[in-house]
């Protein structure tokens, strides 16, 4: 290890011999030497931090999943006529008193009935 001067006349940053044109910490002055430990000390923290999953990289907290108004509408027209009309229903089964209306039929044609 090469002898530190006694006179603190080292910079804090010396030119890399790497060949670049770039700058680095100098271990020789005591500055230099701190932010090269600071550096790495929070490098490290940073890591396990990262790692465990906490402080800033803390995932959220998950809420309870809720219908929002658009999923779960309200008919108001269900609260007045309650045999004129029902509320819509997701079951594909028809009622006892479903009648076929006037029309197409499923195969595309018109019916018969439609026809006279």
């Amino acid at each position: 290890m090469p002898q530190r001067d006694e006179g603190g006349d080292e910079p804090v940053f010396k030119k890399s011999q790497w060949g670049t044109n770039r700058y680095v910490y100098n271990a020789n002055n005591p500055i230099g030497l701190a932010l090269i430990i600071i550096s790495c000390v929070v490098f490290v923290v940073f890591m396990y931090l990262i790692q465990a999953r906490k402080g800033p990289f803390e995932p959220p907290k998950r809420t309870p999943w809720s219908p929002s108004i658009n999923e779960n509408p309200t008919y108001p027209w269900g609260e007045h006529d309650e045999h004129e009309h029902d509320t819509p229903t997701t079951d594909a089964t028809p009622s006892a008193d479903a009648t076929p209306s006037a029309g197409l039929t499923p195969s595309g044609g018109e019916s018969p009935s439609a026809a006279r």
